[in-house]
């Protein structure tokens, strides 16, 4: 559960459990699948394959609650000025550029 939570690299995750990398992925290997099997033989396997909105719209109608992880990536702004006005919104400042 850890791996699919935070992809670590095979290495990184070797060091947290004190096993080498290629240890790391073969219990990665051998493992996934078992909670693959375990997820969805009780039915809570999260789906994977939507490919609409009618699809995702279906599905959300099924559950009461529902939690959205999302993460903003900052992203070098073009030069270009009208290049920049295409990709920014104006609504918020990246604090690493400007440390005030």
């Amino acid at each position: 559960m850890y791996y699919l939570k935070t992809y670590p690299t095979f290495d990184v995750l070797g060091f947290h459990f004190g096993f080498s990398g290629g240890h790391a992925h073969a219990h990665i290997d051998r493992l996934l699948p078992v909670l693959v099997r375990a997820l969805t033989s009780l039915n809570v396997m999260p789906e994977r394959t939507l490919t609409t909105p009618e699809e995702f719209s279906q599905l959300i109608d099924q559950y009461k609650n529902i939690a959205i992880d999302g993460v903003e990536v900052a992203c070098v702004r073009p030069q270009d000025e009208t290049e920049q006005e295409k990709h920014y919104s104006g609504k918020k400042k990246d604090i690493r550029s400007n440390p005030s």
